[in-house]
């Protein structure tokens, strides 16, 4: 989010000093669970943990190149590799 003074002078101009979102700031969900059976799974189980987790990379990935109009195609989205390619890009 960018933060912009009484003055109208934006207070986070640096990528490094941008607020990114902390497990605290993520919104409250509610995961509901379908009486089912899958005849491949061990007693009739299904997987569930997966599909929460399988599209956070993508969103991520998408979310910073938007921001910064540079691609990362694979995680980790860490400092090292952001900074670099930031840096090459813009200066």
């Amino acid at each position: 989010e960018m933060v912009i003074d009484a003055d109208g002078r934006v207070t986070n101009p640096k990528f490094r000093d941008y607020h990114l979102p902390s497990f605290a700031d993520v919104p409250r969900t509610e995961v509901l669970f379908a009486e089912t059976s899958d005849t491949i799974g061990p007693l009739g189980a299904k997987s569930m943990s997966e599909s929460p987790y399988n599209p956070v990379a993508a969103a991520l990935g998408n979310a910073i190149a938007d921001a910064t109009g540079i691609r990362f195609t694979a995680p980790p989205f860490k400092p090292d590799r952001l900074f670099p390619a930031l840096h090459e890009k813009y200066g």
